[in-house]
Formats: C-alpha cells, sequence, structure tokens
C-alpha cells in the first residue's frame, strides 16, 4: 500500500473528528461563608477544647507580631549603624569635628530605636528574641567602636557600649549585651579599620597608618587568645576576615614606605647632582 494513500486517509479521518469543546468552568451556587461556631451547640467538653485552641491561636499570633517588630527594629538600627560607619569613614575628607557631629545625631537616632526595641525585650522576652535582635545590637557596636577608634585611638570596652545604652537619670540599660555579641561586634572592625587605612595611605598619613596597624595587632592577639580559652564558633569564622585585612594593610604600609624611600633617595641625588654642576 503507497504510504501518501495512507497518509491521506489518515489526515481525512482526523478532519472528520468532531472537534473538543472548549474548557469551561463550572457554575454552580458560591461557596457559603463559614458561619462562626456557635458554642452553646456545644458540650461543655467541647466548649473547653475550642476554648483552648483558640487562647493558643491567640498566644502564637501575639509571639510572632512581637518577633516580626523585633526584627523590623534590629534592621533600622542596623541600617543607621550602617549610616554612622559611612560618615565616619569620610574622615579622611572633611574635619574630624564636622564628622563626629554628624556622627552624634545619627547615634540619638539609633538610640530611640534601641528604646524601642527594650520594650520588646522586657524580661525572659530578652533570652527568647535574642536572635532576632542580635544582628542589630553587632552592627551598632561595630559602628560605635569605630567611633571609638577614630577619637580616642582605643578599643571599646563592653561597659562603655552599656554606659552608651543607659539613658540619662537611669541606671539599667536600655538592651543588655552578652558577651557573644560584643566579640562578634568588635571582630568586624578589622573591615572598616582597613577602609580607613586605605583611604588614610591615599592621604599620605603614615601616622593613621601606624595606629591602624597597632590596633589590629592588639585586636588579633586579644582575640587569638580568648578562643585558646573558650571556643566561639562564630567568632572562629570571622578570623580569617581579620587576618586578611591586617595582612592587606601591612602589605600596603610596606609599600607606602618603599614609596617614601624611593622618593627620599631621588631627591638626595638630584641634589647632589645640582651641587655638582653649580
Amino acid at each position: 500500500m503507497d504510504n501518501s494513500s495512507g497518509n491521506s486517509a489518515a489526515g481525512a479521518e482526523a478532519d472528520n473528528r468532531p472537534a473538543k469543546k472548549p474548557r469551561t468552568l463550572k457554575s454552580g451556587p458560591p461557596h457559603p461563608k463559614k458561619q462562626p461556631l456557635d458554642f452553646s451547640a456545644m458540650s461543655p467538653r467541647k466548649q473547653q477544647i475550642m476554648a483552648s485552641f483558640a487562647a493558643y491561636r491567640d498566644t502564637l499570633d501575639a509571639h510572632y507580631d512581637q518577633r516580626e517588630r523585633i526584627i523590623k527594629c534590629s534592621r533600622d538600627i542596623t541600617a543607621l549603624s550602617k549610616k554612622m560607619v559611612f560618615a565616619l569613614l569620610r574622615i579622611t575628607q572633611d574635619l574630624p569635628e564636622n564628622v563626629f557631629q554628624d556622627v552624634e545625631a545619627k547615634h540619638r537616632q539609633v538610640l530611640d530605636l534601641f528604646a524601642k526595641l527594650s520594650k520588646e525585650l522586657q524580661g525572659s522576652n530578652a533570652t527568647k528574641f535574642n536572635r532576632q535582635a542580635t544582628p542589630g545590637i553587632q552592627e551598632y557596636i561595630e559602628a560605635v567602636g569605630l567611633w571609638r577608634f577614630l577619637q580616642y585611638n582605643e578599643l571599646i570596652t563592653p561597659e562603655q557600649v552599656l554606659a552608651g545604652l543607659t539613658p540619662e537619670h537611669e541606671a539599667t540599660p536600655m538592651v543588655s549585651i552578652s558577651n557573644e555579641d560584643y566579640l562578634l561586634g568588635i571582630c568586624d572592625l578589622p573591615g572598616e579599620v582597613n577602609r580607613y587605612c586605605i583611604n588614610s595611605i591615599g592621604k599620605g598619613d603614615r601616622e593613621a597608618v601606624n595606629r591602624s596597624l597597632d590596633f589590629l595587632r592588639t585586636l588579633k592577639e586579644g582575640v587569638s587568645l580568648l578562643l585558646c580559652i573558650r571556643r566561639f564558633k562564630d567568632v572562629e569564622k570571622k578570623m580569617p576576615v581579620l587576618e586578611s585585612s591586617l595582612e592587606k594593610i601591612e602589605k600596603a604600609f610596606y609599600s607606602m614606605s618603599i614609596r617614601e624611600s624611593e622618593m627620599q633617595r631621588i631627591a638626595t641625588n638630584t641634589a647632589v647632582v645640582k651641587m655638582d654642576l653649580c
């Protein structure tokens, strides 16, 4: 049998098939709205169970609402703390007085957010929601740590952090700072000190580079000694960043020193040649 005749017969048979009707959504009466449960028609035992589950639902809703408020507040603190860091890094381009004045204004805004956060972290909530609040706290410690280094050339202490979070005419800080939060906060400092140091090298500020090197070397020794006594998993993860920042500053400082030495040698040779010509 010829293939062409077979194909034409199959095509004709396909054309004679009835066309498929397009699918349409089944129309029907709308679903009736769920009516609130009538507890009066239930047995006392069932009423008690339903009331218990309603209380559980309300408790969970309140828990998640509070959790979301803390997360949002922590994110706002993180964003403002980053703005403090960016403002501080402009110290190589502006007068220190202007920079610190700008940072002080941003710091007051951060304290307002901490006052709002403290209302959510009362009692056992400070431990329950510590994971949600700690990112903002660590970023704040990093910002005030950089501020302290640039202003006084020293590492900020936990007592100084808590003093900055204590309102006037009050004896207790707005939030508590754990040892791990403090360590993780200051371990983020090397990256910002590295940026400040690179900017200072561009300005030819040898003193700023020396201060940065001494600061990071002391910080590395202290953190390494602490890790020998007690293990902090998250702190150990940040040690490579600290070492990398220190290495970058050392290489940049060595390059700066070599360039200065070469420039001095060239200037001396030039002066000798001029004297010979005279």
